[in-house]
């Protein structure tokens, strides 16, 4: 029986570590992530996006990659446009990997209702460089705190009558949007907590909408955050809360301005 040669095996063992350790760099290469932000340049087939964090992402995109305009709250309404649609001013969801020192995307998408403003900023309608610096900057008009009971998602009389009166300054107020953000004390489980915090998200949400009169596009979908950064130890009743803000995105309320 022929055996491989001492000098063959040490070889191939030494391809074998280099495989394995390749490996995890491949599959990190290859790892697609999400990139939310503005389109700040558009120059060929590479855009520029100015991310939640305020870093500026160089992405490209090729023949492969797709694009779409949604609709609707959920954006599970969408129709497929060109890359031609990518225009400063736009914020955009870009699904992507790593490529060299930027990424590449994969597809591209946007909400309608964004598409169009931007399309308004490119013709001129308002200054674009004003625009952009102040597109995505939230201005909060009024912020309501409604608090609940211990492990509760109803809301008292006092939480309907603030939540009343923020609705009727939204219904005044032009291209608003409604934000929440629910919470809890730190008593209890982690997990239990995160799902209390989003139920009472939740159930605020569906006043605004339900009883406040609200249309459901202009309120966000409330988020969840578990344990309120100011909670302390123990139970702590500021802490079981929902916290909703009345705002306008600057940029449009500036380009309405002029």
């Amino acid at each position: 029986m022929n055996t491989p040669s001492h000098p063959r095996r040490l070889l191939r063992a030494a391809a074998l570590a280099t495989l394995l350790v390749a490996l995890p760099s491949l599959a990190a290469d290859g790892e697609k992530i999400k990139i939310k932000g503005l389109v700040t340049a558009v120059q060929g087939d590479t855009i520029t996006v100015k991310d939640a964090n305020n870093a500026t992402q160089t992405i490209t995109v090729n023949a492969d990659t797709t694009y779409k305009k949604t609709k609707g709250l959920t954006g599970a309404i969408h129709e497929k446009v060109g890359q031609g649609a990518l225009m400063p001013g736009l914020p955009v969801t870009v699904e992507a990997v790593p490529a060299g020192a930027g990424f590449s995307a994969t597809e591209v998408s946007f909400k309608s209702e964004d598409f169009k403003v931007a399309q308004q900023v490119e013709a001129g309608l308002a200054p674009t460089t004003a625009r952009m610096d102040d597109f995505g900057k939230y201005e909060a008009l009024v912020t309501a705190e409604v608090l609940f009971a211990s492990g509760s998602t109803a809301i008292s009389a006092a939480g309907k009558a603030d939540l009343d009166a923020l609705a009727t300054k939204a219904k005044d107020t032009a291209d608003y949007q409604v934000v929440l953000q629910g919470f809890t004390d730190s008593t209890g489980d982690a997990a239990a907590n995160q799902r209390l915090s989003e139920r009472r998200a939740t159930a605020v949400t569906d006043y605004l909408q339900q009883h406040a009169g609200l249309a459901p596009g202009r309120v966000r979908a409330g988020d969840g955050m578990g344990v309120a950064p100011d909670a302390g130890n123990g139970s702590n009743a500021g802490a079981r809360k929902v916290v909703v803000k009345l705002v306008v995105d600057k940029g449009v309320q500036a380009g309405k301005a002029k």
